[in-house]
């Protein structure tokens, strides 16, 4: 395995000094130790490449950056870089309007027609479009056209959403108040209506309202104005067990507000939940209502409320929260309202399903629970053994990895033809057929495995392996046209 590079910032040193007495840790600090040995065996799995915060009663009892902050140089993170947040700038979006209401400027009652005139969607309310239950279609694919149609054109900000929607007449999902269906467009519609109301741009007003007066010193909402900073920052990228990395970052142009676009930093994050509780950014009676679920015209609640997701977690344990998802952005702000306790993570590494059991894992620990290691993907041990040159070893190898019970590795599909491909474009074919050949073996099922099989046999040059190899994709669907042409072809070629 190669050398595994793992930067640890910890802001409450508790067992990593334990031996110490220069640094004894106060009692409250004593389970910093499970905190870094999970995340240390997730960020050896491949995984975990991200700064972690875990606090109890609005206290860190843990903080650390594990990996790189996606650079070319792999420049070691620091708990201070700034991440893309994704869509937990949504509670900002969503506290915006809330202040406003409770100001007495907005009614939750509101039609969008009452200060939009051109809003197509005449009977949805605020209220409805912060709990995701408005049907408001969404915008975001005429922007991602605007965007791939001129590459050279002016920054897309979505500050036109209003004419956007009057001007391509959409029609609605389904009617207002009867669908809870998750609305970035929603969400853009409402950071207009902010600059609406209070005549100002809404970077300009979510950094007086919220960042400056609640001391987020680097946290904001990027723009075309500050869109070229560099210091502290993590870099969204994407790492591959070939060795190749790939950034992922902003798209150039791209600045939609109000369902997200906010970077922050963990600690900033902290001292949001800790106000929001503290009924700093709201009155208590108004965030009450914002993490109460709301509910259909029929009744039916929804697992949302006013800006805040109230899912449980994978243990079920209740919790308020958001997720952001954004390019290789992935991120979690996590508040457990029983425990007070507060699980932060932010990464840069496109690793899309552990976050979720991350939070689980990092709050259970936090209740003295024990938690199991995460399973990190397979690919990366993978690739070092084929590389060692014995097929037959390797067959052996995953066969075993494969039944065991329980697994020590993560087996995916994608992920192994992701390898298999990678492979083929370094014209190693006899490589990427062994690759191909165990996710056939893992899916015994899946047509795309074996179509991907064919492609490796056919590019080693062995048609009559790769005509066997379509017959039997074409067994498993024998309705695909593209299978039966490509079967006709091989035939063709067949000695």
């Amino acid at each position: 395995m190669r050398f595994v590079k793992i930067v640890l910032l910890i802001g409450f040193f508790a067992n990593l000094f334990a031996s110490d007495p220069a640094f004894a840790a106060p009692k409250h600090e004593e389970r910093s130790g499970p905190y870094f040995d999970y995340l240390s065996d997730c960020h050896e799995a491949h995984v975990c490449n991200g700064v972690y915060l875990v606090a109890r009663n609005g206290k860190p009892v843990f903080e650390g950056a594990f990996g790189d902050a996606g650079d070319e140089q792999a420049t070691a993170l620091k708990t201070t870089d700034r991440f893309d947040i994704g869509s937990i700038s949504k509670q900002f979006t969503a506290m915006a309007v809330l202040r406003l209401v409770a100001d007495g400027r907005l009614s939750l009652g509101d039609k969008l027609t009452a200060h939009f005139p051109a809003f197509p969607y005449a009977d949805v309310t605020v209220q409805q479009i912060l709990s995701h239950t408005s049907g408001i279609p969404d915008a975001l694919p005429y922007y991602s056209s605007q965007l791939r149609g001129s590459p050279q054109g002016a920054p897309i900000t979505g500050g036109d959403i209003i004419s956007v929607l009057a001007k391509n007449n959409l029609p609605a999902e389904s009617s207002p108040g009867t669908r809870y269906s998750y609305s970035n467009t929603g969400y853009m519609v409402l950071a207009a209506l902010v600059e609406e109301v209070t005549r100002q741009p809404f970077d300009t007003y979510l950094d007086k309202l919220f960042f400056k007066r609640l001391g987020m010193k680097n946290t904001f909402l990027r723009t075309p104005a500050n869109a070229d900073f560099t210091s502290a920052r993590a870099l969204g990228f994407r790492p591959t067990p070939k060795g190749t990395r790939r950034l992922v970052d902003q798209l150039p142009r791209f600045f939609i507000r109000g369902g997200g676009g906010i970077y922050s930093t963990a600690s900033d994050l902290l001292k949001w939940q800790n106000a929001l509780n503290a009924g700093r950014v709201v009155p208590h009676r108004v965030y009450r209502l914002a993490i109460t679920p709301a509910r259909l015209l029929n009744g039916s609640e929804v697992p949302y409320g006013l800006g805040f997701s109230l899912k449980p977690d994978l243990a079920g344990m209740r919790r308020i929260s958001h997720a952001g998802h954004w390019r290789a952005f992935k991120s979690d702000l996590s508040y457990y309202p029983d425990s007070q306790i507060t699980v932060i993570q932010l990464t840069n590494n496109s690793e899309d399903d552990s976050v979720d059991a991350n939070v689980s894992a990092l709050a259970k620990i936090a209740a003295g629970k024990e938690v199991q290691p995460i399973l990190g993907p397979i690919g990366w041990d993978l690739v070092e053994k084929v590389d060692s040159g014995d097929a037959a070893l390797v067959q052996n190898w995953f066969k075993e990895e494969f039944s065991a019970s329980p697994r020590r590795f993560k087996i995916e599909e994608a992920e192994l033809n992701s390898i298999g491909y990678a492979y083929l474009n370094q014209n190693s074919a006899d490589k990427a057929e062994t690759i191909f050949a165990l996710a056939t073996f893992a899916f015994p099922r899946s047509v795309n495995a074996l179509d991907s099989l064919a492609d490796a046999q056919e590019a080693r040059g062995d048609i009559r392996a790769a005509h066997a190899t379509i017959v039997a994709a074409l067994a498993i669907n024998p309705g695909s046209e593209g299978l039966k042409k490509r079967a006709a072809l091989l035939q063709s070629r067949l000695p």
